[in-house]
């Protein structure tokens, strides 16, 4: 047993020794505590914990039961183990970004011992910098999801999802997790050269013209017994949604969503791709029937229309063995073969990246703005416009370092209106599509 993340990292619990707090402005009991880009309001009692070693956990993470019940932090006290104490947690253990008098808290710190005190860890086997979500196989947190109203599978579909399929998840991977540039910084060196491009939320989609398993009939099955060589696999066009294989042409694959927008992309986008390629991307806009991806962020694309942003482009084999293009490698082929790749704006040495170039703005708007005035261009590539009905800003950005033909290093940095904006939404108990095929 150990101490480890078996969750999404993004929402794992991280071990910080306490800085000193900083006073907030407009209010006499808040301070603010800042660490790996994740700042949270406190109030006066952590100055009396400083350097002590605590646990910070980000927003929309969810706890456990038995570490909120033991930290007294539900607000309906029947809940905690004291039940004199109130917390202020919800029945759903989530941990929301909050203004707090125009100060943002994206997080919440409890001191180890909360901790300790359910898991038979000793304060000692934590280390500063350590992230983690399952203590000794105790689950600590993991991130908030939306309940989804399961529909119990008939016999027939059951039956159908145990029967042959042809997509084998090796020669179709599935999405990397991207996560947070603030907690993974020190992992990208000084020299490393970063790529930024332009955050878009849609829905995740890969596609690829990839090696399918072929389904013998009855004459093939029995060449095979008599030792002759029968064709194992042949390529085909597969889609997928970040984890969920959707391959269009089985007969017994049980499809449990109800708008198949990223087979409806690889029909639109992938039909010209070579054998062994995959394309990964970011579909924005609107699914068939009308509805957004993704509320208040089409980009200003027509009513029943998608538009694909590739990032990554590998290439796989049979066997499984995957390398993936450069960035600039993506570009061409994104040329070639008539796709958009999300917008570049900006590359150097990680040295020389500036954060907060790219912190609340809307670079459609910067960009316009900017070589209007100026005639220079502010971006490297013309950013994606925005739509109204979001925050009026972008998500973030996202910063790529290739690896020399391995998967790139993928990292994101999140505005903190987006922050605010995502837990407005999840208040509103609305699904997006994103969230709905994980």
């Amino acid at each position: 047993m150990s101490i480890e993340v078996k969750n999404e990292v993004n929402y794992a619990a991280l071990v910080i020794e306490v800085p000193t707090p900083v006073k907030l402005p407009n209010s006499d009991k808040l301070y603010g505590i800042g660490v790996a880009g994740i700042e949270v309001v406190v109030d006066a009692s952590w100055l009396d914990r400083v350097g002590e070693k605590a646990v910070l956990f980000p927003a929309e993470a969810q706890l456990s039961h038995p570490l909120c019940a033991y930290a007294n932090l539900y607000r309906h006290q029947e809940f905690n183990d004291d039940p004199e104490e109130q917390g202020y947690l919800d029945d759903n253990r989530r941990i929301r970004a909050l203004k707090l008098r125009g100060n943002i808290s994206k997080g919440l710190i409890l001191p180890l011992d909360k901790i300790t005190g359910i898991s038979s860890a000793d304060a000692d086997d934590f280390e500063v910098g350590q992230s983690f979500d399952t203590v000794w196989g105790v689950e600590i947190s993991r991130k908030y999801a939306l309940p989804v109203k399961g529909v119990p599978m008939s016999k027939e579909q059951a039956k159908l999802a145990k029967a042959f399929k042809r997509v084998d998840e090796k020669v179709f991977p599935m999405h990397i997790d991207t996560e947070f540039y603030e907690r993974n910084e020190g992992h990208v060196q000084d020299e490393d050269t970063v790529i930024v491009t332009q955050k878009l939320h849609g829905t995740s989609v890969r596609f690829g013209n990839v090696p399918v398993k072929v389904e013998h009939t009855f004459w093939e099955r029995l060449a095979k017994k008599l030792g002759i060589r029968v064709r194992e696999h042949e390529y085909d066009l597969i889609a997928g949604s970040r984890k969920v294989i959707k391959d269009p042409k089985s007969t017994t694959q049980a499809h449990f969503y109800s708008t198949d927008v990223w087979g409806s992309a690889a029909e639109l986008y992938g039909h010209d791709l070579p054998k062994g390629f995959m394309v990964f991307g970011e579909l924005v806009g609107f699914t068939r029937d009308g509805a957004p991806i993704q509320k208040g962020y089409t980009y200003a694309e027509p009513e029943g229309e998608m538009a694909l942003y590739v990032y990554r482009v590998a290439i796989v084999n049979e066997d499984g063995v995957l390398r993936d293009l450069s960035w600039d490698q993506v570009k061409k082929f994104c040329y070639t073969y008539g796709l958009n790749h999300t917008p570049e704006l900006w590359r150097g040495p990680k040295v020389a990246l500036v954060l907060e170039k790219f912190a609340e703005k809307a670079f459609r708007v910067a960009y316009d703005s900017e070589n209007w005035a100026s005639g220079t261009a502010l971006y490297n590539d013309r950013p994606v416009g925005l739509s109204a009905g979001g925050t009026g800003k972008d998500e973030g950005i996202v910063l790529r370092v290739d690896r020399g033909g391995d998967v790139p290093y993928l990292l994101k940095y999140k505005n903190d209106s987006f922050y605010l904006a995502e837990t407005q939404a999840l208040d509103s108990e609305e699904l997006d599509l994103e969230s709905s095929q994980v």
